[in-house]
C-alpha cells in the first residue's frame, strides 16, 4: 500500500515538473540579441504597469517614414521601483529614445535597457547605465 502511494506521488511531482516547463522558459532572454543595443526615437502610445513584467508600447517612424509598433518588455513593478519608476513615469505622446535588446528574428519586441526623455531624464530598466549602442 505504501509503495503504491508512493509512485502515486512521484508521478504527480513528474507531472508537476513537466506542465511547469513552460513557466521557466518564459524568464529566458534567447530570443534577444543580448550583446547589442538598438537605440530608437519614438513616441509612447502606452505603459502597462503590470506584474510579471511591465510592457512599454511607443511607435518609430524610419527615414522613409514608415511607422513600426514596437513593445519593450520591462522587469516587474517592485524592481522598476527600486530604479526610481512610477506607475505614471511614461505617459503616451511622450517622446523618448529607447535603448534596447531586439528579438534576434526581426519582430518588434525587445527587452529594455533604458529609456531617455525629451528633457535628459534617464529611466534606466536593467541594473545599471546602459552601454554605448554599436
Amino acid at each position: 500500500m505504501q509503495r503504491e502511494m508512493f509512485k502515486g506521488i512521484a508521478l504527480a511531482a513528474v507531472f508537476c515538473v513537466l506542465l511547469s516547463q513552460p513557466v521557466f522558459a518564459h524568464h529566458g532572454a534567447a530570443g534577444y540579441d543580448m550583446d547589442k543595443v538598438v537605440t530608437l526615437k519614438g513616441t509612447i502610445t502606452s505603459f502597462e504597469w503590470t506584474n510579471p513584467h511591465s510592457q512599454i508600447y511607443f511607435d518609430v517612424k524610419d527615414d522613409k517614414g514608415t511607422l513600426a509598433h514596437w513593445v519593450a518588455e520591462t522587469e516587474p513593478p517592485a524592481v522598476m521601483l527600486e530604479h526610481g519608476w512610477v506607475r505614471k513615469s511614461l505617459n503616451p505622446g511622450d517622446q523618448v529614445t529607447v535603448y534596447c535588446f531586439a528579438a534576434k528574428n526581426g519582430a518588434t519586441t525587445s527587452i529594455l535597457q533604458k529609456i531617455v526623455m525629451a528633457d535628459g531624464k534617464e529611466l534606466v530598466a536593467r541594473g545599471g547605465p546602459a552601454p554605448a549602442p554599436k
